[in-house]
């Protein structure tokens, strides 16, 4: 991850718009997703990390939202990014943006 523009500007992204402060709609962390998935397609190494987000996007987009998903599904998306946050190679604002990431994810599901 943050080896390409698309990664970093969607980083800067998610952070701005959790970081205003106000709730998000389902909707709003849709478009995110989507945002997120086209800023990673083509990386065979983030399959992962993809399957995650696609999942997080359907029970988002479901009629009946099963929080507990919900929130295991962000915890292991907070895992994931403290642990690129953690790598050797992570440098500069990148890293931090990375653990700034996996705090607001932990907050929103301490939230659910």
């Amino acid at each position: 991850m943050g080896t390409n523009i698309l990664e970093e500007r969607m980083l800067e992204d998610t952070l701005t718009t959790f970081q205003k402060g106000g709730e998000v709609s389902a909707a709003q962390g849709v478009m995110l997703i989507d945002g997120w998935l086209q800023a990673l397609q083509g990386d065979p190494n983030l399959d992962q990390l993809e399957s995650q987000l696609t999942e997080l996007r359907a029970e988002l987009q479901s009629g009946q939202p099963n929080s507990g998903h919900i929130g295991q599904l962000l915890e292991n998306l907070a895992h994931q990014a403290q642990q690129a946050a953690e790598e050797p190679t992570a440098e500069g604002t990148w890293t931090g943006g990375l653990e700034s990431l996996a705090k607001i994810l932990r907050g929103l599901r301490s939230k659910l």
